[in-house]
């Protein structure tokens, strides 16, 4: 797998799991500035990846193994716990 693909997929998931951590208080009717805050990074993050996956080549990227398992560990870790805590809340 090519680092470029993995290092799109994580910042992907972050902004996935930023915008469940958003979709909980704003479906209560919470529109506060943090909600809105997530919401907007997570959808930024979403566009972006995908954006970056259409526009670059992947040859040309690069990444040290070190900064991609950091990035991409902190992406699985954050769409856990935010899993978690959205079933652990019910």
């Amino acid at each position: 797998m090519e680092r470029f693909y993995l290092y799109q997929g994580s910042l992907a998931v972050l902004g996935l799991s930023f915008l469940l951590n958003a979709g909980a208080p704003l479906a209560a009717g919470d529109w506060s500035l943090v909600p809105l805050l997530f919401a907007v990074s997570g959808s930024g993050l979403l566009l972006g990846a995908g954006y970056e996956l259409l526009r670059t080549d992947p040859t040309e990227f690069t990444i040290s193994a070190g900064a991609l398992f950091i990035i991409s560990s902190g992406a699985c870790l954050s769409l856990i716990l935010t899993v978690l805590d959205i079933v652990l809340s019910f």
